[in-house]
């Protein structure tokens, strides 16, 4: 009887006091935007470079994304050749665009350059989200340049400027950088520089600066609701998507049936947003789409819902 014995005790942890969310900051933006730009890229097999891409800007509209704009974008660096050029001119002339009855029925074909500064551009200024399926690839093709980035990624340059004195290249700095870190083969943290709207005249001029984009990856969403890796095919298949995938096997040139291939994959993206859109809606949870990186990602946010505090916000 003279044995020790163990004792236990069950201890309550009081929660640190945290400072409450302001419900209307763009820190805490809305699940879904009212807006999203969708767009996929092609290339050459060659050395990967831009060809020609198609996108479509869409708008929120009871509960699902509606085309209201639908074009292409072309590689502006002398890398297509005149014909190459007059096929995507008369494909945008000859096709009618997939859009709502109140959108655009053109198909806009614009340069790189055009498309970022009067699409891409827009649509981070009106805080529209930015879909792609497997959006590291596309934004690279967009890019004509990059860096290292402080976070170990790779900062995209679109624009650059050549300095008369020194001769060399430069990037010009009222366009975002955008930059991406892959974590593992299905994710990768995608974010915005927000550099001033433009350069300021004086010294204590104050210059409002662009707000911080939000990029949506369908195939890091997909592996984050479901635990499983998908391509666009499998995807569509998956949640029975109207559009499916063509079976086409890319050549890297541009043809009437490379430009049916690309136009039919943003249709499926379109159609995969909003059958992930609704699936994602079932779950009762506050963070964005965007903010799912990993199957772990969802998990945290039921914990939340639930008020269940890390172990590290307790004393």
């Amino acid at each position: 009887m003279n044995e020790p014995q163990d004792i236990y005790v069950r201890a309550y942890a009081l929660p640190l006091k945290r400072k409450p969310k302001k419900s209307h900051s763009r820190r805490n933006p809305p699940k879904w935007e009212d807006h999203a730009l969708i767009f996929d890229s092609e290339c050459r097999l060659t050395d990967q470079s831009l060809t020609f891409g198609f996108w479509r800007f869409c708008e929120l509209r009871q509960g699902r994304y509606v085309a209201l704009e639908e074009g292409i974008l072309l590689n502006d660096t002398d890398e297509l050749t005149d014909k190459e050029i007059r096929i995507i001119s008369e494909f945008a002339k000859r096709n009618k665009a997939d859009t709502a009855d109140d959108g655009n029925d053109h198909i806009r074909v614009y340069s790189r350059s055009k498309f970022l500064r009067e699409v891409l551009g827009l649509a981070i200024q009106a805080k529209a989200f930015i879909v792609c399926f497997n959006a590291g690839f596309d934004l690279s093709r967009i890019a004509v340049d990059w860096k290292t980035a402080k976070n170990g990624g790779w900062s995209l340059i679109f624009f650059q400027w050549r300095d008369p004195k020194t001769g060399q290249l430069k990037p010009i700095k009222c366009f975002p950088r955008i930059v991406v870190k892959a974590l593992n083969s299905k994710t990768s943290v995608i974010h915005s520089t927000r550099p001033p709207l433009f350069e300021p005249r004086t010294k204590d001029e104050k210059v409002p600066h662009r707000p911080a984009a939000r990029f949506l990856d369908l195939r890091t969403l997909l592996w984050s609701l479901r635990n499983r890796s998908y391509s666009l095919e499998s995807a569509c298949k998956e949640f029975k998507t109207e559009h499916q995938k063509i079976d086409h096997k890319p050549t890297g040139k541009v043809t009437v049936e490379e430009l049916k291939y690309a136009r039919n994959d943003v249709a499926c993206t379109v159609d995969l947003l909003n059958a992930v859109k609704r699936e994602f809606d079932l779950h009762p949870i506050a963070a964005g789409p965007d903010r799912m990186f990993s199957p772990a990602s969802m998990a945290k946010s039921y914990l939340e819902e639930l008020h269940i505090l890390h172990p590290s916000e307790k004393v």
